[in-house]
């Protein structure tokens, strides 16, 4: 399971630098509601479920602008984590998600 803690190391925040903590916990709430609705899989501790969750809260992080002047979609979720949603949602490796629970 993605945490707070694992979150920011990957980010390369100190544990001390608290003032985005709320913001990180919810986008990682919601990167686990995305994949899940993408996908129709849940998380059963697997690695790979977790790396896609860290990219993409990397990404929306990092992203913060609905808009950007920049050329090039920066608000498209990233090649890699496209890559990692479709093998969870191609896998028989992730328990099914069931009348809308996780």
């Amino acid at each position: 399971m993605v945490t707070l803690g694992k979150v920011k190391n990957y980010l390369k925040i100190d544990d001390d630098i608290t003032e985005d903590n709320e913001l990180i916990t919810t986008l990682i709430n919601a990167a686990d509601n995305y994949i899940q609705q993408s996908t129709g899989k849940r998380n059963n501790d697997n690695p790979t479920y977790d790396l896609c969750t860290l990219l993409i809260v990397a990404h929306w992080y990092e992203n913060r602008m609905i808009y950007s002047a920049k050329p090039g979609a920066i608000n498209q979720i990233p090649l890699s984590a496209d890559a990692l949603l479709k093998h969870i949602a191609m896998a028989a490796d992730y328990p099914e998600v069931q009348n809308g629970t996780t």
